[in-house]
């Protein structure tokens, strides 16, 4: 029938026949001493924990540049503000635009020729 590709009986035994092809193998744990094994533990912690701080630094001057771009852009404004700013803008622009006055009027109602059939 059907056979997986990720049999686990078959990589199972192909890990016994390279296991026992090197016999280092089974004493590697035998050759570590408790003193090596802090040594690394220690290294390891201190890796661990400059990465944490340079993870930190660089999250925070990007988080820096992205307040700077926002305001700079004027994304933090609320949205009746950039209405105001624009209408503000307008107005200093074209401070000579005054009502249109109506200056022709309509002939007054005393004229005869309006009620003449």
């Amino acid at each position: 029938m059907f056979q997986p590709q990720d049999d686990f009986n078959q990589d199972q035994s192909q890990n016994a026949q390279n296991n026992s092809s090197d016999p280092n193998l089974d004493n590697i744990d035998a050759n570590i001493s408790a003193e090596s094994v802090a040594v690394r533990k220690k290294q390891l912690e201190s890796i661990f924990i400059k990465l944490i701080v340079f993870g930190l630094a660089v999250g925070a001057v990007l988080g820096i540049g992205a307040y700077y771009l926002l305001h700079k852009f004027g994304m933090t404004k609320k949205p009746d503000q950039l209405e105001q700013e624009k209408i503000i803008e307008q107005r200093e622009q074209n401070p000579a635009n005054p009502v249109q006055k109506i200056h022709d009027f309509p002939a007054s109602d005393t004229d005869d020729y309006r009620f003449r059939l």
